[in-house]
């Protein structure tokens, strides 16, 4: 299990604006093996699956990995609606102690299994809200992985 400490210093505000935030850390690759991640990270993920394994799906449908996948999901693990906490929570995974050691052997299984790292961050927000944005740090620190930010920022139409 991860420990809580902290490492980056974040700038996204938290307002009552925002209606649902999470951010999610994922390794994929055909010859991804979800259980090194795991190790590596000493991490429980909130779904993983190697490629051609049937695995559940939300509403408990099965389905086949069309690739191996390991994701981490803020979503329940992170009661704020500051998405700069959700992507402290990652970072602590990450980065425990401050230290280096598992995004090291991060890196070297992205190679070895040819494989690869991004960071999704959903907002949704009511309308005039202000979306947040990903602070510099945060990026910097995702990028000595490397994974990719992508975020999905939408606000409501009301």
């Amino acid at each position: 299990m991860p420990r809580a400490t902290g490492l980056a210093t974040c700038t996204t505000r938290s307002d009552t604006e925002t209606v649902e935030t999470f951010a999610s850390l994922r390794f994929m690759g055909d010859r991804l093996e979800p259980g090194r991640v795991s190790e590596i990270l000493s991490a429980v993920p909130t779904t993983a699956y190697r490629k051609g394994e049937v695995y559940k799906r939300a509403a408990g449908r099965e389905a086949l990995g069309r690739t191996g996948l390991w994701l981490l999901s803020s979503r329940g693990r992170v009661a704020s609606s500051d998405l700069g906490d959700h992507l402290r929570y990652l970072l602590r995974v990450l980065f425990p102690d401050g230290s280096d050691e598992p995004v090291e052997g991060l890196r070297e299984l992205l190679r070895d299994e040819s494989a690869e790292a991004d960071v999704g961050c959903f907002w949704y927000g009511e309308p005039g809200a202000r979306p947040p944005t990903i602070p510099r740090d945060v990026s910097a620190a995702l990028a000595r992985l490397p994974a990719r930010i992508e975020t999905d920022f939408h606000k409501s139409s009301e």
